[in-house]
């Protein structure tokens, strides 16, 4: 899935959540922050950290990549592909 607005990212981070069935606070224990700090990005994404984006697609088997685009804009894709490593 491409990713053209945070409200993109926040709708993948939940919905990949939910498909491990995790509550906010399972995600957070696994990658060492607060409940609170999921729900932020759940609903605002735009305030993830780009260490935190890595650790939310590590913990949930997301490939997070940045693709060149035609008209030289940039698009990140998260996809659930198991991941190549972080």
């Amino acid at each position: 899935m491409r990713i053209n607005t945070p409200k993109d990212l926040g709708a993948i981070i939940k919905d990949s959540r939910k498909s491990h069935n995790w509550t906010q606070t399972d995600l957070a224990e696994r990658i060492g922050v607060f409940q609170k700090d999921i729900s932020n990005w759940e609903t605002k994404p735009e305030k993830i950290t780009i260490d935190m984006l890595i650790k939310v697609c590590a913990a949930l088997d997301l490939d997070f990549n940045i693709d060149k685009l035609s008209h030289n804009k940039k698009v990140s894709a998260i996809t659930g592909k198991p991941r190549l490593g972080f």
